[in-house]
């Protein structure tokens, strides 16, 4: 018996129509598992740049926090006894030497430093203290005519610098006219001449234990980047001036508040938490309580994520109708400043 094989002619309309179901069946599945792990990928991404972001912020203003008022030995009881030796030296010298290491501006107006303005409505924190060299020991008793030797030719100090050299009895300010290092030993003898002092010479003699370490500011406050992100959203970050230059430290920062721990009987219990000391309580200021509110940069979220940031001392800002699309996240953190009281 013969059989003849039937070949096939082709798809009927039913064999493609269902072919053509399937297919988009498990195209849409496709689809849908991408775009699930496309928005956890962005949600994840998202949250991670929000940690690391905030961490940095914090680890950044807390270290100069921790160094605000340095001055070795003598550091909690500064004030009375200082001695500014330089000519006509900017504020923040003759507020460092009367026990001022902080000061501030509450939910200011948009001030400039350096190229960068500052956001009107937040807060900004001008810190001193030995904030951009290490701290150095003198190579033995300073007398109080010469210069003055210490350890190491790579200070980190330079000409023109606000100096203090202090111990236990007590500090002078001055300003470096000269820095040499006369005998090859590794040490750096610091000149301080009548041209940037009142006078060429130190007023007593410094004993073995005294260090030397440079007076600087370091104010911190948040500004427009003039970037934008992929949404066309305008992209603040947290700046930090030292004086002359304002460097961006991390972005996604909106907002800064601060809070400044006062104890103002001096029996080392905080009295009070204000936004705005008065001028004559800088000096009583012995913890400072800061809070950053953070986003994402770039849009992390499938659906409009409701955020409040509540600093304790300002209304709750409700950004709940923002519609970027962007995480949120408040940090804070409360320095002790150990220089006022240790």
């Amino acid at each position: 018996m013969n059989y003849r094989v039937r070949r096939q002619a082709g798809l009927t309309l039913v064999e493609l129509m269902v072919a053509t179901t399937l297919s988009l069946v498990l195209l849409a599945g496709v689809l849908l598992v991408f775009s699930a792990n496309k928005s956890t990928y962005q949600m994840q991404n998202g949250l991670g740049t929000l940690q690391e972001n905030g961490r940095y912020a914090l680890r950044q203003i807390t270290a100069d926090l921790q160094m605000a008022g340095f001055g070795g030995c003598l550091s909690p009881t500064m004030g009375p006894r200082i001695v500014v030796l330089a000519k006509s030296p900017p504020t923040y010298v003759d507020d460092f030497a009367s026990g001022a290491f902080f000061t501030g501006v509450t939910d200011g107006t948009a001030t400039t430093y350096g190229a960068k303005t500052s956001e009107g409505g937040t807060d900004s924190i001008e810190i001193r203290g030995p904030l951009r060299s290490s701290v150095s020991f003198v190579t033995g008793e300073t007398p109080a005519l010469g210069s003055v030797d210490v350890a190491g030719s790579n200070t980190g100090f330079a000409v023109n610098d606000y100096l203090m050299i202090s111990d236990c009895a007590g500090a002078e300010i001055f300003r470096a006219t000269a820095l040499v290092s006369p005998n090859g030993d590794g040490d750096t003898e610091i000149s301080h001449s009548s041209s940037q002092n009142e006078q060429a010479d130190l007023s007593r003699l410094y004993t073995a234990d005294a260090i030397v370490t440079e007076l600087a500011t370091h104010t911190y406050f948040v500004a427009d980047t003039t970037r934008t992100n992929a949404a066309g959203q305008n992209i603040l970050a947290l700046y930090r001036f030292d004086g002359t230059t304002a460097q961006e430290l991390v972005d996604g920062v909106e907002d800064l508040q601060i809070e400044y721990g006062l104890d103002s009987n001096s029996d080392d219990v905080i009295d009070a938490y204000t936004a705005s000391p008065a001028a004559a309580d800088w000096p009583d200021v012995v913890a400072v309580r800061f809070m950053l509110l953070l986003n994402s940069v770039e849009a992390a979220s499938a659906v409009e994520p409701d955020y409040t940031y509540f600093p304790v001392q300002s209304t709750a800002i409700d950004q709940s109708g923002s519609s970027d699309f962007r995480l949120r996240q408040e940090f804070t953190a409360v320095v002790s400043v150990r220089n006022r009281v240790l």
